[in-house]
């Protein structure tokens, strides 16, 4: 084992070395839950009240004619942060399959260019499987300030962003504001403009710095990894389920890991 270790050590690296075992053990995991859950297996899910909120939203959409704003975020898709723009993505496909039977689309803004054409597509991809593709309105996803460097930095200035983003969500008649994705400081100033607003505001990051600013602003907060978990619990698809049911039986290992080798120490045993 020694010599295997070194080996990898001497390729890729110690931490690299340490990912793919982390890796190897995790995807037989993900393959079983993602065949458990095919079969029909039922997972439970605790309950977020993000999301929860998020279901409710449309009905006061209809009532009162009014959109849900939807920010992407500040960062695009191809860089490190792509995770981050997914996640925001796939509660843009849950507001727009509610949005495109409803006649309340959503109204989506982004910072990053390469995030644009990616929106427009989920957009004119659910108008379609719904059959009202003509009703699809590209317009409804808007870029707002991109830096002009935003290609070459990985994370723009997202001040510019923000004022736009300010400016409607103080000026346009919203039901909700929305917040998924990768943001900086930049998320207080937008939250603090919807909460003096009086919108309903659901929103989080994985930015640990900026969890301070979710859950002073946002009505229904989502805190750190739970912004991935929204393909389980709006959208129901198969692969989220057994991914996300895949990683809570990880983390169990995990923990369970750190608190046997912690024992082991304390008793002299390793």
């Amino acid at each position: 084992m020694q010599v295997l270790w070194s080996l990898f050590d001497s390729t890729i690296g110690a931490r690299q070395a340490q990912m793919l075992a982390l890796l190897l053990v995790f995807l037989p995991i993900l393959f079983f839950a993602y065949w458990g859950v095919k079969r029909g297996a039922r997972l439970p899910l605790r309950p977020l009240a993000a999301f929860a909120a998020l279901r409710g939203l449309f009905a006061r959409a209809v009532e009162t004619g009014q959109p849900v704003h939807l920010s992407l975020g500040t960062t695009g898709v191809g860089d490190q942060f792509t995770a981050d723009t997914v996640a925001a993505l796939n509660v843009l496909e849950y507001l727009a399959e509610r949005g495109a039977v409803s006649a309340a689309p959503p109204l989506v803004t982004l910072a990053h260019p390469t995030a644009l054409p990616v929106a427009q597509d989920v957009l004119r991809r659910v108008y379609r499987q719904s059959g009202v593709a003509e009703e699809y309105d590209p317009t409804r996803a808007r870029l707002l300030a991109p830096d002009p460097l935003c290609f070459s930095t990985p994370r723009p200035d997202a001040f510019p962003y923000a004022v736009g983003a300010m400016r409607l969500l103080t000026q346009q008649k919203l039901v909700a504001n929305v917040m998924i994705g990768r943001f900086g400081d930049e998320f207080l100033l937008m939250g603090e403009a919807g909460a003096q607003h009086g919108l309903t505001q659901i929103g989080g990051t994985s930015a640990p710095e900026v969890l301070p600013f979710v859950s002073a602003t946002m009505t229904h907060a989502l805190i750190g990894e739970e912004i991935y978990a929204g393909g389980a619990y709006l959208l129901n698809k198969t692969t989220h389920l057994g991914s996300l049911f895949a990683q809570d039986i990880m983390r169990g290992i995990l923990v369970a890991g750190v608190i046997g080798i912690v024992l082991l120490r304390t008793l002299g045993l390793l």
